[in-house]
């Protein structure tokens, strides 16, 4: 058996990383070398890995996990394949990872005299991998739930009618004045009695006195 340890820090809080690594059916985005990577259930996925076009293909199984720390799977056939992944919450929403990938290398790269060095070489591959594909996807929901917040309402959108609860209670007259949208607009009193300048003249006649005949 061969054995590649790697680290890395991803900018993403832990629970992000530890749920991103029990989603096997996104492996094959990240690993090199994972053609596919089906789920047959919670814990346990089909995969089919392409080492240096040599062909390998089994079930793999999550056997150990604890939640925002720990992380282990292996193959349940085929070749002698596991990887156990340590998760370390830091400062600033920061996870480091620290991956130890065990494998039977000269069973899946025969031909390769240097089976070792490769294995560590996409390990580490792999690692950065996960680190692109971890922060590319926290930034897409975060932007996401960004628009969701700012997104103007309907009736705010430029050249929206307003609805009723909008039209003001008062409309504004030709005078200046407002009042209610059925209400008349009230007139302005007389400047002078009761009906106004031009009857003053009438009524000045009606109260003359009637001139005396002579005797």
């Amino acid at each position: 058996m061969s054995t590649a340890r790697e680290s890395i820090e991803v900018a993403v809080p832990v629970a992000v990383a530890y749920e991103q690594l029990t989603r096997f059916e996104n492996y094959p985005q990240f690993m090199s070398g994972v053609m596919s990577m089906s789920p047959i259930d919670a814990s346990t996925a089909h995969m089919v890995l392409d080492l240096g076009g040599n062909r390998a293909e089994f079930d793999a199984r999550i056997t150990e996990r604890r939640t925002d720390e720990f992380l282990c799977w292996e193959a349940m056939d085929g070749p002698q394949v596991s990887e156990a992944l340590r998760l370390e919450p830091m400062a600033g929403d920061m996870t480091r990872i620290i991956a130890e990938l065990q494998i039977d290398a000269r069973e899946l790269m025969p031909a390769e005299e240097h089976a070792v060095e490769v294995l560590n070489r996409r390990l580490k591959a792999d690692l950065k991998g996960f680190k692109r594909f971890c922060e590319e996807s926290a930034t897409k929901t975060s932007s996401t739930a960004s628009t969701r917040e700012i997104k103007p309402s309907p009736a705010n959108m430029p050249g929206a009618r307003p609805g009723p609860a909008s039209v003001p209670r008062g409309i504004a007259s030709a005078s200046g004045t407002s009042h209610a949208a059925n209400e008349r607009p009230a007139q302005p009193m007389p400047t002078n009695g009761n009906l106004g300048m031009h009857h003053a003249p009438e009524r000045a006649s009606r109260t003359r006195p009637a001139p005396q005949q002579p005797l």
